[in-house]
C-alpha cells in the first residue's frame, strides 16, 4: 500500500472526451491509512475512505495558477452509523503542500478525530439550556448547503460557502456563510484568509469553551503527533506562555513543523477587529493551534469573524511573522 504515495497521476478522456484526471490526491496511507482512491473531476473530488462504514467523501479544491492549494471537504452528513457519522460531521478545509499533491493538515482519523484541517466551533454551543458541542460534534452536524461562489485564478481564488449547523434532529442552530481565498504572498509564500459569517437561528447563543476545545484553529497533518519534538513555535514580542499550552498577549503565532520529511511555518493571524478582542492562543505541540474566544451570537445580528493563514516552504522568523501580521492588520481596516 505505500506504494501509493508516490503514484503518478493518469491523465485519461472522460465520457465527452474532455480531460479527466485520476489521482491520489494528497492522501498518504502512512499518514491517514484511510483513503481508497480519488477522482478529480472540474475540481470536485470523491474519496472512498476506510471508517468501517461505505462513506464517500467529498470535497472540492481551490486552484491557484492551476495548482491545488486547498480543498474543502463537504460531504453530506451521513448518520446512518458511528462510522459514518464521524467521518461526515463537520465541514473543514485541507490546505496542501506546494507540490499540489500531498496534504499538510489532518483529515478525519488519528490523534483526536475531530480536528481536522481549517475549522471552527465551540465545546458549549449554550442555547437556553441546552449545550451543543460544535467542537467535537458530538450532538450535532455542519453540512455544506451550497456554493455561493468559487473562483480560481492565476494569482489569487476565492470560494463562499453555505452551512448550516444542526442538531440531531436536522434543525438549524446556526447559519455560517464562509468565505475562504488564497492568494500569493512574499518569498513564494502562500495566504489564506478564512472569514466566518454566523447567524442565529436560536435567539441568543453563547459560544462557550476553553482553549483547547473552542475557537477558529488549524491541525496540521496526524504524522506530527509522532514525533511532537520536532515542533516549534514563535510568539510575538511581549507575549506569555502559561501552562497547558496557553500563550496571552498574542494576535498570532507560528508553528513550525514536519510533514513527509519537509519542514514548513505556518502562521495563524486574528483580525484585529475581533468582537471579543485579542485571543487566547493554543500551542499543541502536535499541531493543533490557534485562536481561542468566546463571543455571544444574537439572531438577526451577523457575526463575522476573520482570520489569515500564513505557509511557507522558507523560515519565518519573529521579525518576519510581526510584518505580516501589520500588513494583515492594515488590510482589514474599514
Amino acid at each position: 500500500m505505500d506504494d501509493m504515495d508516490s503514484m503518478d497521476p493518469m491523465d485519461g478522456m472522460d465520457a465527452v472526451g474532455g480531460p479527466l484526471r485520476y489521482t491520489w490526491g494528497g492522501f498518504n496511507w502512512r499518514r491517514d491509512m484511510r483513503a481508497l482512491c480519488v477522482v478529480w473531476a472540474a475540481g470536485i473530488v470523491f474519496a472512498a475512505s476506510c471508517f468501517g462504514a461505505d462513506v464517500v467523501e467529498k470535497g472540492a479544491d481551490m486552484l491557484v495558477g492551476g495548482k491545488p492549494w486547498l480543498r474543502t471537504m463537504i460531504t453530506p452528513p451521513d448518520t446512518t452509523s458511528e462510522a459514518s457519522r464521524e467521518a461526515t460531521y463537520k465541514v473543514y478545509t485541507h490546505v496542501y503542500d506546494f507540490a499540489g499533491k500531498d496534504y499538510l493538515t489532518k483529515g478525519a482519523g488519528g490523534k483526536f478525530t475531530h480536528h481536522r484541517g481549517l475549522f471552527i466551533g465551540w465545546k458549549d454551543t449554550l442555547i437556553g439550556g441546552v449545550d451543543y458541542d460544535t467542537w467535537h460534534m458530538t450532538n450535532c452536524t455542519q453540512e455544506h448547503l451550497e456554493w455561493l461562489a468559487q473562483d480560481n485564478g492565476a494569482a489569487a481564488s476565492s470560494q463562499k460557502e453555505v452551512i448550516d449547523w444542526k442538531d440531531d434532529d436536522g434543525k438549524p442552530i446556526i447559519h455560517e456563510v464562509r468565505t475562504i481565498a488564497a492568494s500569493q504572498g512574499e518569498g513564494g509564500s502562500r495566504l489564506i484568509d478564512f472569514t466566518s459569517e454566523l447567524n442565529s437561528k436560536r435567539g441568543t447563543i453563547q459560544l462557550k469553551g476553553d482553549l483547547q476545545h473552542a475557537g477558529m484553529q488549524i491541525r496540521m497533518a496526524n504524522e506530527v503527533s509522532e514525533h511532537e519534538d520536532s515542533t516549534q513555535y514563535i510568539l510575538p514580542e511581549g507575549a506569555k506562555e502559561n501552562k497547558d499550552d496557553e500563550v496571552v498577549g498574542a494576535w498570532w503565532v507560528m508553528g513550525s513543523v514536519i510533514v513527509n520529511e519537509n519542514r514548513v511555518w505556518v502562521l495563524h493571524m486574528t483580525s484585529p477587529d475581533l468582537v471579543t478582542g485579542q485571543p487566547v492562543y493554543s500551542i499543541r505541540r502536535y499541531a493543533r493551534f490557534g485562536a481561542f474566544f468566546e463571543p455571544e451570537l444574537k439572531e438577526g445580528t451577523p457575526l463575522e469573524l476573520s482570520f489569515r493563514v500564513v505557509v511557507s516552504e522558507k523560515e519565518l522568523d519573529a521579525k518576519a511573522c510581526a510584518s505580516l501580521y501589520a500588513a494583515y492588520a492594515a488590510s482589514r481596516k474599514k
